[in-house]
C-alpha cells in the first residue's frame, strides 16, 4: 500500500479517536435547519421515508416504532427504518429513543420489566416495596428504572449503548433526563427531596458510560432543558448541568405546557445560548399554539386536513422565536405531537425559503426583538405573541 495512503488513514483514524469529538449532522443557514422527532406504530412507507429524508438530515425515531409490525422486536423495526433514511440522504443522521427513567415496554429490552430484572432494578415504594406505577399503556403497567442502584446503571448504559453500535444507528436521544427528581418520586421511591443531587449524579454516570460504548462518533442528546418557576423540576431554569457531558439537548417545551410565558422564552434562548458557546446542538421543539398538542382531545378529534390547515397558519410566530435565537447547530421541531401523523412530515412551505446566515445577533428594545438573515426579516413582540417573518428570495 502507498505510504502516503496509510498515512493518511491513520491520520483520519487518530482524528476519530479524539476524546471528544463528535459525528455533528451537517448544519446549514441555506434554509430552514430542521429536526424530526417522531414515531410510527408501523414500518414507515417508501413515501414517508422519502419525505424524512428530504426535510431533515437529523432526526429521532420515538418509542413504540414499529411495534406494529414487529410486536416482539420492535427495535428492528426503527434500525431498518433508520437505515432506509439514511439510504435516502446519505447525510441523515437518526438518533435511536431510549428513556432515562421511564421502562416503556416497547422494546424487547423492556418488555415486563419490573418481572425479568432484579428487585432493586425497579423504582418501588419506600413503605410498600411495590413497583411505583409510572402509568399504563393499555392494560399494560408501565414502571421506572431505580437510578440509584450502579448495576440497573450499567445495564441501561450497555443496553442502549450497545443497540445503538449493534443496528448503526448515529447516536442516542436521552428522554426525560430530569424526571426522577420530581418530589413525587423523590419522596415514594428515591428516599426524600435530599436525592436529587444524587440522581443528578447517577444521570451524568449514565451518559459517560453510554459515550463510552457507543464511541465519541456517536450523539448523545438528551431532553431537557427546563424553564418554570415552581415547576415539576423544582427550577425556574434546568438542565444545563448536564450539558458537559452530551452533545447536545432539547428544549422540548418551547412556548408549551409549563413553559408559556415571555420570561420563560429569555430563558430558553440563554440557555440555547449557553450551549451554543460550548459548540453543541440545541433542538428548539415547537407548537402551534400553548393548547395545540396531543393532549388536546378535542384538536385531535379533528380531521387530519384541518390540524394540519391550523398548523400551517400558525407557524409564524414559533418559527420567528426559534429565528430570534437560533445559533448554529440550533434545529427547529414543529408539529402538535410525537407521532408520525401530528404534522412532522408536513411539507410547510417556510422549510422551502431561502433563509442565508444571519446578520447578527437579535436586536432588543422592551419584549420587541428583530433579527435579520441573508434572505429574512424577523420580527417579535414576545408580549403580545406576534411574529412576522419577510422572505426575500434575492
Amino acid at each position: 500500500m502507498n505510504k502516503a495512503l496509510v498515512l493518511t488513514i491513520l491520520l483520519l483514524s487518530s482524528v476519530w479517536a479524539m476524546p471528544g469529538y463528535s459525528q455533528m449532522p451537517e448544519f446549514s443557514w441555506d434554509s430552514v435547519p430542521v429536526y424530526l422527532h417522531f414515531g410510527s406504530k408501523r414500518q414507515m412507507t417508501d413515501q414517508e421515508v422519502k419525505t424524512a429524508a428530504r426535510l431533515s438530515s437529523f432526526i429521532c425515531l420515538e418509542k413504540a416504532h414499529g411495534r406494529l409490525t414487529n410486536p416482539e422486536h420492535p427495535e428492528r423495526v426503527a434500525a431498518a427504518d433508520a437505515q432506509r433514511i439514511k439510504a435516502a440522504n446519505p447525510n441523515a443522521k437518526v438518533l435511536m429513543y431510549w428513556n432515562t427513567l421511564i421502562a416503556w415496554p416497547f422494546t424487547s429490552y423492556n418488555f415486563n420489566f419490573a418481572e425479568t430484572h432484579p428487585e432493586d432494578w425497579t423504582l418501588r415504594d419506600s413503605d410498600s416495596g411495590e413497583p411505583l406505577l409510572k402509568a399504563k399503556h393499555g392494560s399494560t403497567p408501565v414502571y421506572q428504572y431505580n437510578l440509584l442502584n450502579p448495576d440497573m446503571r450499567q445495564w441501561w448504559s450497555s443496553t442502549i449503548g450497545g443497540a445503538v453500535n449493534e443496528f448503526g444507528f448515529d447516536g442516542v436521544f436521552m428522554d426525560a433526563i430530569s424526571q426522577a427528581k420530581r418530589p413525587l418520586w423523590l419522596r415514594k421511591g428515591f428516599g426524600g427531596m435530599d436525592k436529587a443531587s444524587d440522581l443528578d449524579a447517577a444521570a451524568i454516570e449514565m451518559m459517560k458510560q453510554t459515550k463510552a460504548i457507543m464511541g465519541d462518533e456517536r450523539l448523545l442528546i438528551y431532553n431537557g432543558f427546563r424553564s418554570k418557576a415552581g415547576g415539576p423540576d423544582g427550577n425556574a431554569v434546568a438542565g444545563t448541568e448536564f450539558l458537559p457531558y452530551a452533545d447536545g439537548a432539547q428544549i422540548e417545551h418551547f412556548d408549551q405546557l409549563s413553559s408559556v410565558t415571555k420570561e420563560d422564552m429569555l430563558a430558553y434562548w440563554r440557555m440555547a445560548n449557553e450551549a451554543a458557546d460550548a459548540g453543541k446542538i440545541v433542538l428548539y421543539k415547537a407548537w402551534p399554539d400553548h393548547d395545540i398538542n396531543w393532549l388536546n382531545k378535542k384538536f385531535m378529534a379533528k380531521p387530519p386536513a384541518e390540524k394540519e390547515a391550523i398548523a400551517r397558519n400558525s407557524m409564524t410566530y414559533p418559527l420567528a422565536c426559534y429565528l430570534i435565537g437560533a445559533r448554529e447547530n440550533s434545529y427547529f421541531c414543529y408539529g402538535w405531537g410525537y407521532s408520525i401523523e401530528d404534522g412532522q412530515l408536513v411539507d410547510y412551505p417556510e422549510y422551502a425559503r431561502k433563509l442565508g446566515p444571519p446578520k447578527g445577533r437579535a436586536q432588543r428594545h422592551g419584549w420587541n426583538f428583530r433579527r435579520e438573515f441573508e434572505h429574512a426579516r424577523v420580527t417579535l413582540n414576545l408580549e403580545k405573541r406576534e411574529g412576522k417573518i419577510e422572505w426575500s428570495e434575492e
